[in-house]
């Protein structure tokens, strides 16, 4: 992300013309209609590019300007989840399993308690790898939507600042960029104390069998329920009924 944005500036300060809302707009201008399906398109396989988000964001402020970059950058956003889930949870267990080793089961119980957490915090943190965090909420069990539901309500603020920064550096605005900078390292501080949480769960979990169903379950093992025999009456007891 600081890559991302310091190339930005930099390019903002040694090109002030290529980097101009008014340049972008007239090169957008034979897309037509069409220049805001390309980018929603572009943003939905942004993942396997491996392109940063952020990037591509602070990239739409300069074209279509705050309000409707957050827009288009969030519907993508929604697209590229779905995709990215259903591809995790149909290929990636069994690697998530070998990767993870004892923590698995740890990972389980806390994906599936925590999967609208999880995937706000992989969202609110610019220090996540959103889509790495994604598939491994994925793989481990986490619930569909309230994954998308954390990644949407997670995505907004970062969403909005990014392509609010990316606006005012193709509109010359300083004021606004640095406001925009300043938000973004709040929600990067934020981001980190709700991982405190998350991360403590899953590093204080002792490793277990990762393919031992009942631990797989979250029960202890002195906790399973034992099954009651009733015992077989005595031949000595001459017909009286035996008690539990």
């Amino acid at each position: 992300m600081l890559v991302s944005v310091g190339g930005l500036v930099m390019l903002r300060f040694l090109g002030p013309d290529f980097i101009d809302q008014q340049h972008i707009a007239a090169v957008l201008e034979p897309f037509g209609k069409a220049a805001p399906l390309a980018y929603i398109a572009f943003l939905t396989i942004r993942p396997v590019t491996l392109l940063p988000g952020q990037l591509l964001t602070a990239v739409g402020g300069m074209m279509f300007g705050t309000l409707a970059a957050t827009l288009y950058s969030l519907t993508g956003s929604f697209l590229s989840a779905i995709l990215l889930f259903g591809v995790a949870r149909k290929v990636g267990t069994r690697p998530m399993k070998r990767l993870a080793g004892g923590k698995y089961p740890a990972l389980v119980r806390a994906a599936k308690r925590h999967d609208f957490l999880f995937a706000l915090l992989a969202c609110i943190n610019p220090l996540c790898p959103t889509d790495v965090m994604l598939v491994a909420a994925a793989a481990s069990g986490a619930r569909l939507w309230p994954s998308l539901a954390g990644i949407m309500i997670g995505t907004i603020p970062g969403t909005f600042l990014t392509a609010q920064f990316g606006s005012g550096l193709a509109q010359g605005r300083t004021v606004m960029t640095v406001v925009s900078a300043v938000g973004l390292g709040v929600s990067l501080v934020l981001g980190v104390f709700i991982g405190r949480r998350f991360y403590k769960e899953i590093n204080d979990a002792p490793e277990e069998d990762p393919n031992a169903p009942a631990h797989a379950s979250g029960t202890p093992p002195d906790k399973v329920p034992v099954a009651r025999v009733r015992p077989e009456p005595s031949k000595q007891d001459s017909g009286v009924p035996a008690t539990w």
